[in-house]
């Protein structure tokens, strides 16, 4: 009856915010699909169906996010869903804890992969300047395929797989800082712009560093020749997925062995491949390795535009931490100075040292 009459429907869609829960009872599942449907369309809000019978499967299927419980009511639920949990108290353990820890690191993830593209992409842009835009090809064909596929893998994968800001036991504790997922506090349109304009940043730095340090000046090989092409991309090349790995580090909450192993293993695995492919005969690589890293130019270029191109994003992230700390940032705070659960006034061992003693009257 309510949902088949339009007034009735704007009433509930005024009224039913209003209260922490809504209890609708005797609804058949057609029903219930249209109370999820009515509220995801009318409200424009994620929504969540919960159930664990044949019966709650319209709704699971209606709502954006589909959570069955696995019980005495057969498989029907948990076949339609997108998650399955034991009992239905897991569901804080989904939300607060494993719902935070994805949203957290899907948007990280996803805003460094466009990041760390951008500064690929925009490195041979301004090297068309020079080349009067004729198409000529900036980087060796090889460092193409490899770059997203194994140079800056492994940092972006853990990131987006195993990295959060703190342990489960705080997570549970402080469960307000699950109010950022909701208000969407960190894949805002604005941070996207931001890493855009960074990625562009770092890649005039690097690509004005090699060419002040290369086309200014003779930089000779080994056997008395100037840089080439394929040696003076080389550089850059270097540069960036050093630059890039170290940013999705920045970016990570959490440091953690398996982040400074992704780190190093992306620049051992980028100077390794131009080691091998620069003793292959007859490939374009040919001889790059000893004529670029045997110059003094290429590991200063290196380390110069790794340095400055880093330098902003990380003066910005201390100055946020120190002066505009977010509730994360708070809560990491405690967490790692050791302050006591639950927030607890904590008194400093000075300070309680100083405090005036208690009358004995």
């Amino acid at each position: 009856m309510v949902m088949g009459d339009a007034e009735c429907r704007a009433q509930l869609l005024i009224i039913a915010p209003l209260f922490k829960s809504v209890v609708c009872c005797r609804a058949s599942p057609l029903q219930k699909a249209e109370v999820v449907r009515l509220i995801k369309d009318g409200l424009n809000l994620v929504t969540l169906a919960i159930g664990d019978g044949a019966n709650d499967v319209s709704m699971i299927q209606t709502a954006d996010i589909g959570v069955a419980i696995s019980g005495e009511e057969g498989m029907q639920a948990s076949m339609a869903s997108d998650y399955t949990v034991g009992r239905f108290h897991f569901l804080q353990n989904l939300l607060l804890v494993h719902g935070l820890y994805d949203y957290l690191r899907m948007s990280e993830m996803i805003l460094s992969f466009f990041y760390k593209n951008v500064i690929w992409a925009m490195v041979p842009f301004w090297f068309s300047i020079y080349c009067s835009f004729s198409a000529n090809v900036f980087y060796d064909l090889s460092y193409i395929q490899l770059y997203n596929v194994v140079f800056t893998v492994a940092p972006v994968v853990i990131l987006g797989c195993v990295d959060k800001p703190f342990n489960y036991k705080t997570a549970m504790t402080y469960v307000a800082v699950y109010a950022d997922g909701i208000n969407n506090r960190y894949f805002q349109w604005w941070r996207y712009v931001l890493y855009i304009i960074d990625g562009i940043y770092q890649s005039v730095v690097i690509f004005f560093t090699f060419y002040l340090f290369t086309y200014t000046s003779d930089v000779q090989n080994s056997n008395g020749r100037p840089w080439g092409r394929s040696d003076f991309s080389t550089g850059p090349t270097v540069a960036v997925v050093v630059a890039a790995s170290l940013c999705v580090g920045f970016n990570s909450w959490q440091w953690n062995w398996l982040m400074i192993a992704a780190i190093g293993l992306s620049i051992a695995i980028c100077m390794l491949y131009i080691a091998i492919s620069s003793a292959v005969r007859y490939y374009s690589l040919e001889g790059v390795a000893t004529s670029v890293m045997s110059t003094v130019q290429f590991w200063f270029g290196v380390a110069i535009a790794v340095v400055v191109a880093l330098l902003p994003r990380y003066t910005v992230h201390s100055w946020q931490k120190m002066n505009n700390p977010r509730d994360l940032d708070i809560i990491r705070e405690i967490k790692v100075l050791h302050r006591p659960w639950y927030g607890q006034v904590f008194v400093e061992p000075e300070a309680q040292a100083t405090l005036p003693r208690a009358d004995p009257k």
